[in-house]
């Protein structure tokens, strides 16, 4: 039987489908999975890897050849992770440029579950609906990589902007003054750079505080995955 150990020790991480991840003998490769262990991490022959479907399922597999001629066989059994805990999410209002980018990196990392993305009342950036699709699939890229990295087994769910109001009322909101974060607190809410309107403080369930100062977006999302993640541990 193989362990969590086992797997942060594998020269790489990657998903696969599930339908993939249960073959016997050699283990389907996207295009892009097959690039990134050739010819971006240039695995050898004979290294050991780990291959997940994203939904806690995960086994070992061999590197066999290299390069072009590179393949991946299965090796030993198929392991399950359970869900350890109720889910976490954090809603968010969306920061400029590449630091929504980052925002999805570090938050994987750390162990959010979903990321509820937010249009607040005083939102810099809103996309247009046009737009949804491929940049949601950008940010699914972005946790993907982020997941890798960190040996993750289950990929975050990344949901499309919605109104901020329809969210608050269930959730605990980031504002200064608020009580402290604890275990039962499942539902984030992290507001724009503006901060929330009157409107959507009247509405909010509850409010939380992530410590004395006044945070940017990004680092609020962060900050508050990282109370959540250590309270369960």
């Amino acid at each position: 039987m193989t362990s969590a150990d086992d797997r942060r020790r594998a020269a790489a991480h990657v998903f696969v489908g599930s339908e993939e991840l249960g073959a016997d003998g050699v283990i389907a490769l996207s295009d892009d999975t097959q690039h990134h262990l050739s010819r971006v991490l240039r695995l050898r022959d004979g290294v050991v890897i780990s291959v997940c479907d994203g939904a806690g399922h995960w086994r070992l597999a061999t590197v066999i050849g290299e390069r072009q001629a590179m393949r991946v066989e299965a090796k030993g059994d198929i392991e399950i992770d359970l869900f350890p805990r109720a889910p976490l999410t954090i809603a968010t209002a969306m920061p400029k440029g590449e630091r929504l980018d980052w925002l999805v990196q570090k938050v994987t990392e750390l162990g959010v579950d979903r990321l509820q993305l937010l249009d607040a009342d005083h939102s810099v950036v809103r996309w247009k609906s046009s737009d949804v699709d491929k940049k949601l699939l950008r940010l699914k890229r972005i946790a993907e990589s982020a997941a890798q990295q960190s040996r993750r087994t289950f990929l975050p769910e990344i949901l499309p902007p919605v109104k901020a109001s329809k969210i608050l009322e269930g959730a605990a909101v980031a504002e200064p003054g608020g009580r402290t974060l604890t275990f039962s607190d499942r539902i984030i809410a992290i507001g724009p750079e503006g901060g929330w309107s009157n409107t959507e403080i009247a509405v909010a369930g509850d409010c939380v505080t992530l410590g004395p100062n006044v945070l940017r977006t990004e680092t609020a999302a962060v900050a508050a995955t990282t109370l959540c993640v250590a309270a369960d541990h």
